[in-house]
C-alpha cells in the first residue's frame, strides 16, 4: 500500500475511553473521514473486557461525548436530528443490551463537555454576557470591549463565558440552571456528591492569565460560587479525592512564565489550604507530543481513592502517569510512543496509543505493567510498507542534549544523495516523539530525507530546558543548526545543497527566522507563522499575554526589543525562496503575520507565495477539513519539488 497525501483518510481516530462502573466494558469514541461530506464522522465503539471483542455501538455518525449512566446505560450526545447552527444540544440514551437509542432531553446550549453524578448532571456551555453578568444578545452589531475578543476555533468572544449548568438525568422536563452567574469563566471541574469544584477567573475587560479555585453546589447555594484560593498564579487540573480533599495543579509562574509545569497539591477544604505533593517533580501534567493523526480528546485527569492519574510528557514519551497522596510518581507505562487517552476505574487502566509504527488502538495494562492491544481498527489502513524507517540520535550543544530523528525515504538507498527538510515543531513547549507523524511520512514517501528535533524551548526536559524567554531566535536556533550540522556529518546521503526547512506555529515563526539569518536553506515553507511581535501582540488572541510573557516587554515600553526579535526586521537578508500557508479563522497565529512577511519578500523580489484557507483555523494540518488537509501537503511537496529538486 503506497502512503499519499490522503492516507490518513483512511485511519480511524480514536478517543475518551470510559470504563464502565464494574470496569468489564469500555466505551470510546471513533472518528473517520467522511469524503463526501469533507468532515469527520463520530460514533461510539464499545470493547467488552471479559469477552475480548470490540463492536460499533451508535451508527448515526454524529455522536460524540457520553457518559455511562448505569452499568448497561450511556448517555450521550448526538445532533443527528439537529442543523449545527442551532444551539441547542439533545441528549440520548441508549441501552447496551439491545434497543435502539432513544432521546432523553435537550438543553438549551451548546454543550461543551459533560459529567454525570447520580442524578445530577452538570455541563459547560458558552453564553454571553452583559454589564451586570446577564446574558444579553447585541444582534447584528458586534460590539467588541474587552480583551481577548476573538479565540482560535471560537471566532468573536466579546462577553462569552463558560458557564457551568445542572440538571436531573432522570426527567425529561427538568429544569436547568446557570450555577456559575456574572462575567465568571469556567476552565476544568469536578463534582462529587452535590459539590462542584472548578477552576475558572471572573474578569471585566481583560482576561487575567491567572485564575482561581472556586466551590459550588448542585442546588446552587450559596448562589454564587465560593473562591477557594487567592493565588497569583495559574490552577489547571482538579479532582475530588473524597469529600473534604481535592487534588490541583498549580504554579506561580515565578520561575518560567506561562510555560512553567504546573505542580500538584492537595487542598483541604476544611482547613482551607494548599499542600505541595510533588515538589521534585520535574515534568509536565499533559500530553505534548505531537502528531497530525489524533482527533478528539478525553480527560486529562482521574482522581481514583488516594491516587491522581495523568499524562505526562518526558523526552520526547507520553505517559500514563499517578501520583499519590505522599507524592510518590509513577509512570505506569512503557518508553515509547505517545498515551493519548486514558481511563481507570475498578482495577482496570485502559488508554489510546499512538507509535512510531502503530496508529491510534486502544489498550489495557495490567497490575504487572504488561500492555496488551485491544482494538485492530487500523490494521488494514495502515500503509506499513511504506513506512520510512526512522533513526534516532543526539547533539551535545553547550552543555544539554538534543534529542533528534531522522526519516529516510522508503525505497532508501545509502549511496544516494537525497534533498532533505529540516521540520521545527510549534509550541514552542511541545515535543517530537516516536510516533506516526503524516506530514513527516508523505514528504519521506517523495523522496525527502526529513530531519526533526526537540530544541530548547520544548518539553520534557524541565522548565531550565524549556525556558526561552526574551530569547527565541538565539539558543533555540542554533541548537537547531547543530542538529542540522550533525546530521550532516553522520549520514553522508544529505545533501547538503539542497536542503529545505519547514515548521507552524512557532515553528512558523522559526522557519521565519532561519530564512533571515542564514542562506543554507534553498526552499522554505513557513506555516501559521509569526512574524512581528508588535503586530502579534495587539491582533491576536493570546497576543497581549503571551508576547508579554515569552518576549518579556509591551510595544510601548519595549518597541525596538520586540521588533530585534520578529523575523520581519530580518526580511530584507532573505535569500530562500518561501511558501507561506495560513487560515483565515486563524486568531491565535492570523494572516496578517504571514501577510507581513510574504510582502516584505516580494518588495525585495524573493521568490514568494501564499495560500490562504477558507473557514480553517490554527488547527487546518490536524483536524481541518480533509480535502484541505490534503492540498496543504500537496502545495508543500509541490514548493519543495520545485526547488530542491530541479
Amino acid at each position: 500500500m503506497d502512503l499519499t497525501s490522503d492516507s490518513f483518510t483512511d485511519f480511524k481516530f480514536l478517543s475518551a475511553p470510559k470504563l464502565s462502573t464494574s470496569g468489564r466494558k469500555v466505551a470510546f469514541l471513533v472518528q473517520e473521514v467522511d469524503e463526501e461530506k469533507e468532515d469527520y464522522n463520530s460514533n461510539i465503539w464499545l470493547h467488552d473486557l471479559e469477552k475480548s471483542n470490540t463492536s460499533q455501538l451508535t451508527s448515526s455518525d454524529q455522536d460524540r461525548d457520553f457518559a455511562w449512566t448505569g452499568e448497561h446505560e450511556i448517555l450521550f450526545i448526538s445532533s443527528r436530528d439537529r442543523e449545527e447552527d442551532e444551539e441547542v444540544t439533545d441528549f440520548y440514551r441508549i441501552d447496551l443490551t439491545g434497543g435502539e437509542a432513544k432521546k432523553a432531553f435537550s438543553v438549551p446550549h451548546e454543550v461543551k463537555s459533560f459529567q454525570v453524578e447520580g442524578e445530577e448532571m452538570v455541563y459547560k456551555a458558552v453564553v454571553s454576557v452583559g454589564e451586570n453578568g446577564e446574558e444579553e444578545d447585541e444582534g447584528d452589531c458586534l460590539i467588541l470591549d474587552e480583551i481577548p475578543f476573538w479565540e482560535n476555533g471560537e471566532g468573536f468572544t466579546n462577553k462569552r463565558r463558560n458557564h457551568l449548568f445542572v440538571r436531573k438525568v432522570t426527567d425529561e422536563n427538568s429544569e436547568v440552571r446557570d450555577i456559575t452567574p456574572g462575567s465568571t469563566n469556567v476552565e476544568e471541574y469536578a463534582i462529587r456528591r452535590g459539590k462542584i469544584a472548578f477552576v475558572g477567573a471572573e474578569y471585566k475587560d481583560r482576561a487575567p492569565i491567572t485564575n482561581e479555585i472556586y466551590l459550588v453546589s448542585v442546588d446552587g447555594q450559596p448562589e454564587n460560587p465560593e473562591k477557594l484560593t487567592n493565588n497569583q498564579g495559574r490552577f489547571w487540573l482538579v479532582e475530588f479525592v473524597d469529600d473534604q480533599k481535592l487534588f490541583v495543579t498549580f504554579t506561580d509562574m515565578e520561575d518560567a512564565g506561562l510555560n512553567e509545569n504546573q505542580q500538584l497539591y492537595r487542598y483541604d477544604l476544611s482547613e482551607e489550604n494548599l499542600d505541595l505533593l510533588t515538589p521534585e517533580w520535574k515534568n509536565s501534567f499533559s500530553n505534548r507530543i505531537l502528531t497530525d493523526v489524533r482527533l478528539g480528546k478525553g480527560q486529562n485527569s482521574k482522581a481514583l481513592g488516594e491516587e491522581f492519574y495523568f499524562l505526562s510528557t518526558t523526552k520526547g514519551v507520553s505517559y500514563l502517569t499517578c501520583s499519590n497522596l505522599s507524592g510518590d510518581v509513577t509512570r505506569l507505562t512503557k518508553p515509547g510512543g505517545s498515551v493519548d487517552d486514558f481511563d481507570v476505574e475498578s482495577g482496570q487502566k485502559v488508554f489510546v496509543k499512538l507509535t512510531d509504527r502503530q496508529p491510534q488502538e486502544l489498550y489495557t495494562l495490567s497490575e504487572e505493567g504488561k500492555e496488551e492491544r485491544l482494538t485492530n481498527l487500523n490494521e488494514e489502513a495502515y500503509p506499513e510498507s511504506s513506512l520510512a524507517p526512522i533513526d534516532r540520535f543526539t547533539v551535545e550543544r553547550d552543555g544539554e542534549e538534543i534529542n533528534s530523528w531522522v526519516l529516510k525515504p522508503p525505497d532508501f538507498d545509502p549511496d544516494s544523495s537525497y534533498p532533505t527538510i529540516l521540520e521545527v515543531h510549534g509550541g514552542p513547549k511541545a515535543a517530537y516523539g516516536d510516533v506516526y507523524f503524516h506530514e513527516t511520512q508523505y514528504l519521506a514517501n517523495n523522496g525527502y530525507v526529513v530531519i526533526f528535533s526537540n530544541p530548547r524551548g520544548s518539553d520534557g526536559k524541565g522548565d531550565e530546558f524549556a525556558d526561552i524567554r526574551g530569547a527565541y531566535g538565539e539558543d533555540d536556533y542554533l541548537d537547531l543548526m547543530a542538529v542540522v550540522d550533525r546530521a550532516l556529518e553522520r549520514y553522508s546521503f544529505i545533501d547538503e545543497d539542497r536542503l529545505g526547512v519547514t515548521g507552524g506555529s512557532y515553528g512558523g515563526f522559526m522557519t521565519n527566522w532561519i530564512i533571515g539569518h542564514t542562506d543554507r536553506f534553498r526552499a522554505a515553507v513557513s506555516c501559521r507563522s509569526i512574524s512581528n511581535w508588535i503586530s502579534k501582540f495587539n491582533t491576536t488572541d493570546i497576543g497581549y499575554f503571551f508576547v508579554a510573557d515569552q518576549q518579556g516587554g509591551d510595544p510601548w515600553n519595549d518597541h525596538d526589543k520586540l521588533w530585534d526579535q520578529s523575523p520581519l526586521k530580518y526580511a530584507d537578508q532573505v535569500e530562500t525562496p518561501t511558501l507561506f500557508i495560513h487560515s483565515r479563522e486563524d486568531y491565535r497565529c492570523w494572516e496578517g503575520e504571514g501577510l507581513q512577511m510574504f510582502t516584505a519578500l516580494k518588495y525585495f523580489d524573493v521568490p514568494a507565495k501564499l495560500c490562504l484557507f477558507n473557514g480553517e483555523n490554527h488547527e487546518l494540518s490536524r483536524g481541518g477539513k480533509p480535502k484541505n488537509r490534503i492540498r496543504r501537503l500537496e502545495e508543500m511537496l509541490e514548493w519543495f519539488d520545485r526547488y530542491l529538486k530541479s
